[in-house]
C-alpha cells in the first residue's frame, strides 16, 4: 500500500515522486521506458537525452533549491555555467549568447549595426521583464492567477505585463525590417520554449534572459537529473519500476494500478493518491469518453505539434569549428519557416571531455510532424542524411571526419525518447491573464497532472515546478 502512484516517464514525473518521498509519502513511480542509465552508441560515445539547455541552476534559482531540498549534490564539479550559454548560426551570421548583458548586446550590435538602439533597448525589458517573471514564478508556481489573492497579485503587476506587451509590439517590427534578426530570436524560441506559437507573455522574455540568468552543463545532463531522482526515491523506501506497462487503473478513494512488468508478470498496485504525466501515451485508461466538460481546455486546447527527431554521431574533434558552443541552434534559410526543415540544433558532448580525448559526440535534433508516414523508418532516414547534407554549409568537415553513425540506433533512441522529451505544443495565452498554463487538477479528488505541457511559458524549468506543484497537491492534504 502506497500513498503515491506516479506514472510517467518524463523529468516533472521524477521530480514529482522524488519531492513526495522527501516528504515522507511512499511512493511508487512507474516508467514505461525503456531509456537507461545513459545514451551511448559503439560503447565510447555518451549523448544527452534531451537537446534542452539546462537552467535553473543558479544560487536560488527553481532546480538549485529542489537539488538542495533533496539533497542532492550540484555544486562546484557537478555542474558548470557556459559561456556562450548557446550560439545561433545563420547562412550569414554567427552569434554567441554570452552570459553578461553588456557582451550579449556587444555580439548582436557586431552582427546588426543598424538595430544598435533597438537591441539594447529590447534588453533592457528583457531584465527587467525576467526578474519580474522569476518572482511571479516563486509566489505564484501554478502561473495562473487561481485564488482571489492571486487575482489582485497579478492587477498590481499589470502595468509591467502592458509594457511588455508594447516591448513586444516594438520586437515584430524590428523583425519585420530584418528577416536574419527575426530568425536569430525565433531560432532562441524554439532552443529553450515548448511553445511554437503567442510567445507574447512576459515569460518570452524570460526565455530570451536564459543566458544572463546561466545556462549549465549538468553531468549526463537530463538523463543525470532523472538518475540522481530514482536514486532519491529509492533511498527513501520508494518503488521505481521501469519498463512495465499500465494495463489498468480502478478509481475511487483507494486508487488501484495493475501493472505488468518487463518479465510479463502482473501484479496490483494500491495507493491513496495518483499523479498522471500529461506525456503519458495511455491516458485513456483514467479518463473516460464522457468525461466532465472543461471549458478552458474547449477554449484553449493544447496539442503537440512537432516532435525532436535526433541523429547520434561520433566524430574527430578536428571536424569541429574553433570555440564552437556546446548547443547550436542552425538555421538553414533567413525567409523560411523555422520548423520547415530549416532548423537544427546541435549539442556537442560535455567541454571537459573534449580536453582529453580526440573524439566527440555530436547530437543534431529537428523538428519533425507527427504522423505515420513522416516517422515511418523509411523516411527518418531520409531525414537523417539530409541533417548531414543540410550540416555541411556549416560544418564542412564532418561528413569526412564521422567516426561512427548508426541510422537505426539513433531511429531507435528517438522513438524510445517521445515518452521523455518534450513536442513543441501549441496552446493560446490566457485571454485574463496572459498566460500559457493548465490546472493540475482533475475531476477526481485524489489525481492530478504533472508535465511541462501545463506550464509551456516557463520551458524546461516550468517542467521542473509542474512536478513540484504536483507533490504539493498530494503532500499539503490534511495540513
Amino acid at each position: 500500500m502506497y500513498g503515491l502512484i506516479v506514472i510517467g516517464d518524463d523529468l516533472s514525473s521524477h521530480v514529482a515522486a522524488a519531492v513526495a518521498s522527501r516528504h515522507g509519502i511512499n511512493t511508487a513511480l512507474l516508467s514505461e521506458s525503456e531509456i537507461g542509465e545513459e545514451i551511448s552508441v559503439a560503447g565510447d560515445f555518451v549523448f544527452n537525452i534531451d537537446y534542452t539547455p539546462v537552467t535553473g541552476l543558479g544560487t536560488g534559482q527553481t532546480i538549485f533549491s529542489l537539488l538542495a531540498e533533496l539533497d542532492i549534490p550540484h555544486g562546484e564539479g557537478e555542474s558548470l555555467l557556459l559561456n556562450p550559454a548557446y550560439q545561433v548560426i545563420l547562412p550569414e551570421h554567427r552569434l554567441d549568447f554570452f552570459k553578461d548583458k553588456e557582451s550579449l548586446v556587444k555580439e548582436l550590435v557586431r552582427e546588426f549595426p543598424d538595430l544598435a538602439s533597438e537591441i539594447n533597448s529590447f534588453y533592457n525589458s528583457i531584465e527587467k521583464n525576467s526578474a519580474i517573471a522569476d518572482k511571479w514564478l516563486h509566489d505564484h508556481p501554478l502561473i495562473q492567477p487561481k485564488i482571489l489573492k492571486d487575482y489582485f497579485d497579478y492587477l498590481r503587476l499589470a502595468p509591467y505585463f502592458i509594457k511588455c506587451k508594447y516591448d513586444n509590439i516594438k520586437l515584430k517590427r524590428i523583425m519585420f525590417r530584418n528577416a536574419s534578426f527575426k530568425k536569430v530570436m525565433e531560432a532562441q524560441q524554439a532552443l529553450l520554449s515548448f511553445k511554437t506559437k503567442d510567445q507574447n507573455s512576459i515569460f518570452s522574455h524570460f526565455q530570451y534572459s536564459a543566458p544572463l540568468r546561466g545556462v549549465y552543463y549538468f553531468s549526463q545532463g537530463k538523463q543525470g537529473l532523472l538518475n540522481s531522482l530514482i536514486k532519491k526515491i529509492e533511498s527513501t523506501n520508494g518503488l521505481y519500476l521501469k519498463n512495465c506497462e499500465v494495463l489498468s487503473i480502478k478509481k475511487g478513494k483507494l486508487i488501484e494500478v495493475t501493472v505488468m512488468d518487463k518479465n510479463g508478470v502482473a501484479s496490483k498496485i494500491e495507493a491513496d493518491n495518483l499523479i498522471v504525466s500529461t506525456k503519458w501515451q495511455n491516458m485513456h485508461l483514467l479518463i473516460e469518453r464522457k468525461k466532465k466538460i472543461n471549458l478552458d481546455n474547449l477554449i484553449r486546447p493544447i496539442n503537440a505539434s512537432y516532435y525532436p527527431f535526433t541523429i547520434h554521431l561520433g566524430i574527430r574533434n578536428k571536424s569541429i569549428p574553433e570555440k564552437m558552443a556546446r548547443h547550436v541552434a542552425v538555421v538553414s534559410d533567413v525567409n523560411k519557416n523555422i520548423y520547415d526543415d530549416n532548423l537544427i540544433i546541435l549539442e556537442l558532448s560535455a567541454p571537459e571531455d573534449e580536453k582529453t580525448t580526440s573524439k566527440s559526440s555530436l547530437s543534431a535534433t529537428v523538428f519533425l510532424p507527427d504522423d505515420q508516414i513522416t516517422w515511418s523508418k523509411e523516411n527518418l532516414t531520409a531525414n537523417a542524411r539530409s541533417i548531414i547534407e543540410r550540416l555541411e554549409y556549416f560544418l564542412p568537415f564532418l561528413k569526412e571526419n564521422i567516426e561512427f553513425f548508426d541510422v537505426k540506433e539513433s531511429i531507435n533512441i528517438s522513438q524510445k525518447q517521445r515518452a521523455i522529451v518534450n513536442p513543441k505544443y501549441q496552446l493560446q495565452n490566457s485571454f485574463i491573464s496572459g498566460f500559457a498554463a493548465k490546472n493540475n487538477k482533475t475531476r477526481f479528488g485524489n489525481i492530478y497532472l504533472t508535465g511541462a505541457s501545463l506550464l509551456t511559458d516557463a520551458g524546461f524549468e516550468g517542467e521542473i515546478i509542474s512536478g513540484m506543484n504536483a507533490a504539493a497537491r498530494v503532500t499539503c492534504k490534511g495540513k
